[in-house]
């Protein structure tokens, strides 16, 4: 079978701004919360009412997230998702929640769930827990080691009808319980650079939104997952081909 295409989901043209729940603030979650922002103020620029957000993180700044991710020497202590939505909603104007806890296992009703959670058993647990919901919210997952990343386009639990898009667990099931975890604590910047490139969150971060931005601008998506490398510095992508999925170990 070849590759297919999948359409924008009637959810995400228009009607209605987009619901989106958002897990992590941090490296990828606050690059990502940036540009969903900027994103957002095209859409509505082209008479979209736009996207409703939640952010979701139960972590407070440290000083070695300065310069890795959106903050600054004064957050520190602070809760990363209040202080980002705070600024997002100043900044661009919008009107987004925050919310200071972890994205539950089996989260609120949305159109779009979006993880950057980089800790496998969580990643895990979330796919596990709405492998068999009933439901055509879509789940975006974010991931990332030292020098790569990955990004997946998958649905969250089972659509009603069309084509269903696996996500990061159908594709590596209880490969995901042995990933890394891309933001190790560390006690300075320094540090935590010797453990993670500062260009991989940032590059994660926009091919997520460069996916996102093709599915409400452009009809729908070829592909839906990238891998990133920064050594040497490629993008490889997925296509949304059975035949693929069959060499990942999933089937339709």
């Amino acid at each position: 079978m070849s590759a297919q295409r999948f359409p924008t989901p009637e959810a995400f043209l228009g009607d209605r701004p987009i619901r989106v729940l958002l897990a992590g603030a941090g490296g990828n979650g606050s690059m990502l919360a940036d540009g969903l922002a900027r994103l957002d103020c095209a859409l509505r620029a082209q008479g979209h009412p736009g996207m409703a957000v939640t952010v979701y993180d139960d972590a407070l700044v440290r000083e070695a997230n300065i310069g890795r991710q959106r903050f600054t020497h004064v957050d520190v202590g602070h809760p990363k998702a209040t202080l980002l939505v705070h600024r997002l909603n100043g900044f661009y104007g919008v009107s987004w929640e925050a919310e200071v806890q972890r994205l539950p296992e089996s989260p609120p009703r949305a159109d779009l769930v979006i993880g950057c959670v980089d800790l496998g058993w969580y990643r895990h647990a979330l796919g596990k827990a709405n492998a068999k919901r009933q439901t055509d919210a879509l789940y975006l997952d974010l991931g990332n080691g030292a020098s790569r990343g990955q990004v997946f386009l998958g649905h969250l639990g089972q659509p009603q009808s069309g084509l269903r898009l696996p996500n990061i667990y159908d594709l590596y099931g209880d490969g995901l319980l042995t990933g890394d975890d891309g933001d190790l604590p560390s006690c300075s910047l320094a540090e935590a650079l010797t453990r993670q490139r500062w260009s991989i969150n940032p590059l994660v971060a926009q091919v997520a939104l460069t996916m996102l931005d093709d599915l409400l601008h452009r009809g729908g998506l070829d592909v839906h997952g990238a891998y990133v490398r920064l050594d040497p510095l490629s993008v490889t992508s997925l296509p949304i081909d059975p035949e693929q999925w069959k060499l990942l170990g999933y089937q339709p």
